[in-house]
């Protein structure tokens, strides 16, 4: 259920009661949401996203394999109406404002996902969600399986996006129910 500036989930505890989170919109709030089970993941994501209002950061970026990274970028925002003339322009600010030069950006595009490593997907990914500029970005269980420099790059993703979004609201999504500690979490549910 959402309203102009919140959003309500009804849950199912393990003990079979209903739980409801509220989200906070449009207030620059960081949320953690610890799960148990990817049934659980897959249970909240699928409650949580609309087009438009939501994107999400997954560990594979959620890439294409089949198609260039430039055409990856590119394929939401013409399916949504949302290219621009600016649009290539952005993609360089998002790339620089991550610490990819013109040079390595234009290198990157030119890729296909599997030539990628774990970060660089996320890194993608990252940029894909924000070129959309929902209202919710939910970064989705991004922190693991890359080294510790790594990890604190994609912790500054939300930090570079609330440049261009500052109210938007962010939620971790991840098995970890230490994140808040890491992302400094306005609250955290754990399902």
């Amino acid at each position: 259920m959402t309203q102009e500036n919140q959003w309500i989930i009804s849950w199912r505890d393990q003990n079979d009661c209903t739980q409801e989170m509220l989200f906070e919109l449009d207030r620059g709030y960081r949320y953690g949401v610890a799960v148990h089970s990817e049934g659980d993941r897959e249970r909240f994501l699928d409650l949580i996203l609309h087009p438009l209002e939501t994107a999400v950061v997954s560990p594979d970026g959620g890439l294409l394999n089949n198609i260039r990274i430039d055409e990856n970028l590119l394929l939401p925002l013409s399916y949504h109406r949302l290219l621009t003339e600016s649009t290539e322009q952005h993609i360089v600010e998002l790339f620089g404002v991550c610490g990819l030069n013109e040079m390595e950006t234009h290198e990157l595009l030119t890729r296909l996902p599997s030539q990628l490593s774990p970060y660089q997907k996320r890194l993608v990914g990252f940029v894909r969600s924000a070129l959309m500029n929902p209202r919710v970005m939910i970064y989705d269980a991004i922190l693991g399986g890359v080294s510790q420099t790594e990890m604190e790059k994609i912790r500054r993703f939300d930090e570079f996006f609330r440049r261009y979004s500052p109210a938007h609201t962010a939620v971790y999504l991840d098995y970890d129910t230490h994140l808040d500690a890491q992302i400094h979490a306005n609250q955290t549910f754990i399902l």
